[in-house]
């Protein structure tokens, strides 16, 4: 049995103020990350720190102020954002209490800020061949960015898609206390983590670099492998058992 803490509420009812805290939370990180990239938020700290960052103002804006490399990092923030929202309206059934939004929230946020700000400075650029870096000009993605931003992609669609077979699945009343095999599950038996981690960690690559991407992958695969999977593996066996023992 895990003793490990779950960062998922198991009981499904409705919580509207949980709800909108973490709503409210994760759109107010849009508007940050937009406030890192275009209005200089994080220059003060930069600039107490010594570190060299790009100007925001170094490259024609393309839309909503922004050059290209900034406006695809907004792309981001706000599809992850989204992609979230999603969840907790229509696909997840448990509640989301006020104690879980609050962390929740800022912890995707602190992750969000640190690729912003490292997006701005050059440490995407350490210890990576030249063919592969970026450039100063803010319209000009380099091959690693673009190969961030495709992972990014992948893992958020891995990860939406995988969830909303599972709920069509469990939808059916057919399917009741039976574990989803198929679709994308077919594949991993913990496909929707996996596309996290992914997204998480080409996020972090294509603003930090190799180093801030790996740290990021490892991080979030430890945290799955260690807390994530064993809690999630011990409720669902219960409620298997539990089912078992209502419907013999």
């Amino acid at each position: 049995m895990s003793d490990k803490r779950d960062n998922v509420s198991r009981v499904k009812r409705a919580s509207p103020a949980g709800t909108s805290t973490f709503v409210g939370l994760r759109t107010l990180d849009v508007f940050l990350q937009y406030g890192i990239l275009a209005k200089g938020l994080a220059d003060p700290l930069l600039d107490r720190l010594s570190v060299s960052h790009v100007p925001s103002n170094l490259a024609p804006a393309v839309a909503f102020g922004l050059p290209l490399k900034p406006l695809v990092l907004i792309a981001m923030a706000a599809g992850s954002t989204i992609k979230q929202v999603y969840n907790l309206w229509f696909i997840s059934q448990e509640e989301m209490p006020v104690a879980n939004a609050i962390p929740i929230g800022i912890f995707n946020t602190i992750f969000n800020s640190a690729n912003s700000i490292l997006s701005l400075t050059t440490a995407a650029t350490y210890l990576v061949p030249q063919v592969l870096s970026a450039t100063d000009n803010q319209n000009e993605l380099s091959p690693l960015f673009i190969i961030g931003t495709i992972g990014y992609a992948v893992g958020l669609l891995t990860e939406l898609v995988s969830e909303v077979q599972r709920r069509d699945f469990k939808k059916d009343p057919r399917n009741a206390g039976k574990a989803y095999t198929g679709g994308l599950f077919s594949l991993a038996r913990h496909i929707n983590y996996g596309g996290y981690t992914i997204w998480r960690a080409s996020y972090a690559l294509a603003t930090g670099g190799p180093i801030w991407g790996s740290f990021v992958g490892a991080f979030f695969f430890v945290d799955f492998a260690k807390r994530g999977v064993p809690v999630l593996d011990d409720y669902c066996t219960k409620r298997v058992s539990l089912f078992a023992e209502e419907f013999p």
